[in-house]
């Protein structure tokens, strides 16, 4: 990857854009998009935008009787494509779940960086825009797939933010970058970044590929449980007292001791391999359905075959 040392050095920083990628249309496409709105998909795996607003997920149902078969809420394909031509922005969601070929590269992509991978489709029509200025908790790749899409990006509001809170346009300082993405092209945004997308006169596909990093809060934590699991003095309760207690004199002292023990830590009780996600394992889509039916069926032919058990008692 020409751009490794670029992300590496980008990482958790500033967001770049990647030119000149290879064709994608093996992992998504806007056929594999309309493939999948017409398959019957869950009404909880797409939501719809207008100008920055969601809509009601009810626009989208699919009518299916009134059978007792029929309880679950389906969407109706014919539905969205109207909305989307009366400007809706469509997002198709838990792809790992309902598209083979993205959950193949997404758990490619796991066993590369480690890291937890999810991605979610947006369709956008032409001078539209969806999703209101957001952040994201997570690093994420926009890599577009058809049509064109502007995006501006900002500094984040607060640096490495760890929940989601909705962002004031009054505090989204200039942008730090603005951008016409393009297809064959992939931008880089890292966590807490606000960024806002338009489309221009032409629609958009992208898939956002988003990368749940590994936290130095998550290591730390690891770091305390294998401490606290080798020294007796950080199992100790508190004193009954404590609540009369200065919280700097009563905090010090086993904080030092802990920066003590920290320093002493047998850190292979904290492998680098276990901070590791094991992403789902994708099995073999085509024709392992005729070979589950061939097993099956000379599995049966063997006990057919199989000599009765006597009893001689």
């Amino acid at each position: 990857m020409d751009d490794l040392g670029v992300l590496q050095g980008a990482w958790e920083r500033e967001p770049f854009v990647s030119t000149g990628l290879d064709d994608f249309s093996d992992v998504f496409s806007l056929e594999s998009a309309e493939r999948l709105i017409h398959s019957g998909l869950p009404l909880t795996a797409l939501r719809l935008f207008r100008d920055g607003r969601q809509l009601p997920s009810e626009l989208m149902l699919r009518n299916r009787g009134s059978s007792p078969r029929s309880r679950e809420k389906l969407a109706d394909g014919t539905k969205i494509t109207g909305l989307v031509a009366e400007g809706a922005t469509l997002t198709l969601e838990e792809l790992h779940t309902h598209c083979p070929e993205v959950a193949a590269f997404s758990a490619g992509l796991a066993r590369e960086t480690g890291f937890e991978v999810d991605c979610t489709a947006f369709l956008t029509p032409p001078q539209a825009r969806g999703v209101a200025p957001h952040f994201d908790l997570i690093g994420i790749f926009l890599r577009q797939l058809h049509g064109s899409k502007r995006w501006r990006i900002s500094a984040p509001v607060r640096r490495f933010p760890s929940r989601v809170e909705p962002v004031d346009p009054a505090v989204i300082g200039e942008p730090l970058l603005d951008v016409v993405l393009k297809e064959g092209e992939c931008l880089y945004l890292p966590h807490g970044f606000v960024h806002v997308g338009d489309t221009t006169d032409e629609p958009s596909l992208h898939l956002s590929i988003g990368l749940h990093g590994v936290s130095w809060e998550k290591v730390f934590r690891r770091l305390l449980a294998a401490a606290t699991e080798q020294f007796e003095e950080l199992r100790e309760a508190l004193p009954p007292t404590f609540l009369d207690l200065d919280p700097a004199a009563l905090y010090r002292e086993r904080a030092e001791l802990l920066a003590t023990h920290l320093a002493g830590l047998d850190w292979s009780l904290v492998p680098v391999d276990t901070l590791r996600f094991r992403q789902p394992q994708v099995p073999q889509i085509l024709g392992s359905l005729t070979a589950a039916l061939a097993r099956a069926g000379s599995t049966r032919s063997d006990s057919a075959r199989m000599p009765e058990q006597r009893s001689d008692s």
